[in-house]
């Protein structure tokens, strides 16, 4: 089976993330609005399930465990997309109130989001059609973590990074410094993936593509006066309906993904009459 060791990456995703997330929602979840749960409690069973995927795909004992995770990944993915979609909508409804993070980079922060809904429902759509195909399902699954790991490594890297420290609005730049960076060093790990495994990896290649896609989008959105325009006439939408777009739309990728992995079906050859 393909990347033995991923099970270790994957515990070192999930204290990423703890690190990263602990001062900002872990220790104060209960003073956190709405939109950080959906998210958050999507995309940790998310990566929950892909770091089960990846300890039961090398112990046969534990396949048929394999795929009813797998299965289950179908009715969690559409909550996944819903969860990004009411982080879009957050980010919306700050930036029309006037927050000042956002009003510098709030059109960057949805429109970067809106890539990584894009990547989510493109790779996992992916992952589901060449399900049979395991280096390509693994690296399509795998990759998934990547997709938005620079906002947890970003949090934590500022910690410790002086650079990256943010004390108050003077210091704004260094969030999406630190953003950058994050970016960089996932597309930095691919390179490392692609060249211990050569074109086995042209999976991470296409979560690659969506990175380059999310870095330029959030770093540069922000002077687009198109997009201040669309972060404000989304701020003005209906909570539930950005939130069930979302769901809609994650919900169709299940049904497409899986419909399209299916094995052909290979009709009946009939007697023919005499």
């Amino acid at each position: 089976m393909p990347y033995p060791r991923a099970f270790y990456y994957m515990l070192g995703v999930i204290a990423v993330i703890v690190i990263g997330f602990w001062p900002s929602y872990f220790a104060v979840g209960t003073q956190v609005p709405w939109q950080f749960h959906a998210h958050g409690m999507a995309a940790s069973l998310w990566v929950l399930m892909v770091t089960a995927q990846s300890w039961t795909a090398h112990r046969k004992t534990q396949l048929p465990l394999h795929r009813a995770v797998g299965m289950a990944s179908l009715f969690l993915f559409p909550f996944l997309i819903a969860g990004l979609a009411a982080i879009i909508d957050r980010q919306a409804k700050n930036y029309i109130a006037g927050e000042p993070l956002h009003q510098l980079y709030g059109p960057g922060f949805m429109t970067g989001t809106m890539v990584a809904m894009a990547a989510y429902v493109t790779v996992y759509f992916r992952a589901l059609k060449y399900r049979r195909k395991v280096w390509v399902h693994a690296g399509y699954m795998l990759s998934t973590p990547l997709i938005l790991f620079e906002s947890p490594f970003s949090r934590a890297a500022s910690f410790v990074v002086p650079a990256f420290k943010v004390n108050g609005p003077a210091d704004f730049p260094h969030v999406m410094a630190s953003i950058q960076w994050s970016c960089a060093l996932e597309l930095a790990f691919i390179a490392l993936i692609w060249w211990r495994v050569g074109g086995r990896a042209r999976p991470f290649l296409v979560t690659a593509g969506f990175i380059v896609v999310e870095m330029f989008a959030m770093g540069f959105a922000g002077g687009s006066a198109v997009l201040r325009h669309l972060d404000t006439f989304v701020g003005h939408l209906p909570d539930a309906t950005i939130v069930l777009t979302g769901f809609a739309i994650g919900a169709a990728t299940s049904w497409a993904g899986w419909q399209a992995g299916k094995r052909p079906t290979v009709p009946v050859a009939t007697p023919a009459m005499a």
